[in-house]
């Protein structure tokens, strides 16, 4: 079997001159080169741009500049071929080969590689063994795996540490006398959940709670439990449910989330978010007050500057208050003169 190291790399297609020698793309093939060139310049095809990183996918960068300059100004040529009887040593010499010539031609800072090379696809004869370990010492095969491959942890420190894991007490829910052992059977249950709230919101409830201490956990070593006494709260209907929220005129406005919303949203339009899913989002969130989700105190990444903005004579950099509206990521703190910047960028 053969397999080859390829780059990627610009030609004038009309005076055949490189117009950017410090730019390639470096990949791997099992395919021909002829083959594998063609299969980028059918991707390139379709291509579509995309600023979710998500969508972008690992050739991102290269199809992005091959759309714009045209795919006949670039060429793919062969640096290194290897050969080899067995397919899962080819894919690991390859995998190895690959990372090398990134780092030699500096292609992810300096060209058009999104990532190192990615592990083999081919599996392991070895990791037959691996299965009988993990049988043989009764944890999960894919686990052990995961801590030894992507972890870098011995065969011994992995099946210690799973062994270990299996001792820890497992989350058990009370409510209305009666245990669940998953969140998912509590939220199938008619008699304890009337309003029909999905599993994701009972979820994200009992979170923030537990997160604040204002459930009550109660250990039972002897059944390896830990249980976790729910309160009536966690299944209000949310838009029936009614909250009440400080104000900066140092009253409260009381009512369902909505209702709130539209009150405080006529009297703070500049610090009110437009939509109500917006706040519905952010206090969903076990980190974020009710007066943070509706805007009116800082939310939790500027929350540890507000002392230093309000009690110590720091002021935001440039005159640019924060918009707690849409405010995204960590201050920065210029402490010589007392500046603040509501982000790095």
């Amino acid at each position: 079997m053969k397999g080859w190291i390829y780059k990627i790399s610009h030609r004038d297609e009309a005076t055949g001159s490189n117009n950017f020698p410090s730019h390639c793309y470096i990949g791997q093939t099992r395919v021909t080169i002829e083959d594998r060139w063609n299969q980028h310049r059918n991707a390139c095809l379709k291509y579509k741009a995309s600023e979710d990183s998500r969508k972008r996918g690992k050739h991102a960068d290269l199809y992005e500049v091959m759309s714009i300059i045209r795919i006949n100004n670039f060429i793919c040529e062969p640096i290194e071929e290897f050969e080899s009887e067995d397919e899962y040593e080819l894919a690991t010499v390859l995998k190895h080969a690959e990372a090398r010539y990134i780092d030699q031609y500096d292609s992810i800072n300096s060209g058009w590689n999104a990532k190192r090379a990615a592990r083999s696809p081919v599996r392991n004869p070895n990791e037959e063994s691996l299965y009988q370990i993990a049988k043989e010492n009764n944890i999960a095969y894919n686990s052990l795996r995961n801590r030894i491959k992507n972890l870098n942890e011995t065969e011994d420190e992995a099946i210690h540490h799973l062994k270990q894991k299996g001792t820890e007490l497992k989350i058990n829910y009370q409510y209305k006398r009666q245990s669940f052992p998953t969140i998912n059977q509590l939220a199938e249950s008619k008699i304890h959940n009337p309003n029909k709230l999905s599993k994701k919101t009972i979820e994200q409830r009992i979170r923030k709670l537990r997160k604040q201490n204002k459930l009550t956990e109660n250990e039972d070593h002897s059944n390896r439990r830990l249980n976790v006494i729910l309160t009536d709260d966690i299944f209000v209907n949310s838009k029936q449910s009614k909250i009440s929220v400080a104000t900066p005129d140092g009253d409260k406005v009381t009512g369902t989330k909505k209702h709130v919303h539209s009150v405080l949203k006529q009297r703070y339009p500049e610090l009110v978010p437009e939509t109500y899913q917006t706040v519905i989002a952010r206090s969903n969130k076990s980190n974020w007050s009710l007066e943070q989700a509706f805007g009116l105190d800082y939310p939790p990444d500027l929350k540890s500057v507000k002392k230093l903005i309000e009690e110590e004579g720091y002021v935001w950099a440039d005159n640019e208050p924060p918009n707690f509206v849409a405010q995204d990521g960590k201050p920065v703190v210029m402490e010589r003169t007392k500046e603040i910047f509501v982000s790095q960028s």
